[in-house]
């Protein structure tokens, strides 16, 4: 009777063991689908000048996020016989998914928001001008608009030059299940007057290395030694049940 007790013991300590070990994980309440997406950088350039990067880059780290990121470089220098000028126009859109996972939530909400890095130089001598911006993000279903966030522009000339690293947002809108579209947009542009004389090129550069040649900078230009691992406009979008008012999943 003895070792039946202490046997009967033992398998009575292991069942909630495999219980839990049977037990479905916990996720998130609410949840992006990915769907269909078209994705385009279209790079314009003229006379002397250079273009980089072009990357629309779309990730998931988690159910209930989505990251994207856009980086590229648009540089112009003089040209003897006409102007210059170079830019990269990134256009994206992103149809996703909200699914609510646990049948408690009732109203959910998203949230977005946004920040842009990198670097605008200009030059006195030759003149020429950068440019980054607008940074928009729009989320809407069919025809009605739900949320946008868009970051500052910026733009650079008669030897200026500028360091950004903007952030706006984070902004929250309330939204439902069903079908979205994500549309983003974003641009970099460089010019520079005709030159015949040799002369520093106008750049803006929104994308890490190796995007901008070296040849197209000195060792002394104002921003040496950047780091530049985090460049480009990037857009945060979150959703997560709506725990605010009557109805609210508690």
């Amino acid at each position: 009777m003895r070792c039946l007790s202490l046997t009967t013991a033992l398998i009575l300590t292991a069942l909630p063991g495999l219980r839990g070990a049977d037990a479905p994980a916990s996720g998130p309440a609410v949840t992006i689908t990915l769907g269909a997406r078209h994705g385009h950088v279209t790079p314009a350039r003229q006379g002397f000048t250079h273009t980089g990067g072009g990357n629309i880059d779309v990730a998931q780290p988690a159910p209930d996020t989505l990251v994207i990121t856009m980086t590229g470089v648009a540089v112009a220098g003089g040209h003897p016989c006409k102007d210059s000028s170079a830019s990269l126009n990134f256009e994206l859109s992103q149809c996703f998914e909200i699914g609510f996972e646990k049948p408690e939530v009732k109203r959910a909400k998203i949230t977005i928001e946004g920040r842009v890095i990198g670097l605008l130089r200009s030059h006195a001598k030759g003149g020429g001008s950068a440019a980054e911006g607008p940074g928009c993000a729009t989320v809407s279903a069919g025809s009605v608009e739900v949320i946008t966030l868009c970051v500052p522009s910026h733009a650079v000339g008669c030897g200026e030059n500028l360091s950004i690293n903007d952030h706006d947002g984070p902004s929250e809108a309330p939204i439902a299940a069903g079908k979205y579209t994500l549309h983003e947009t974003f641009t970099v542009s460089a010019t520079h007057p005709r030159s015949l004389l040799p002369c520093k090129a106008a750049s803006s550069e929104f994308a890490p290395d190796p995007a901008l040649d070296p040849l197209w900078i000195s060792y002394w230009e104002p921003f040496h030694g950047a780091a530049k691992k985090d460049f480009g406009f990037q857009i945060t979008i979150k959703v997560a049940p709506d725990t605010t008012g009557t109805g609210g999943a508690k």
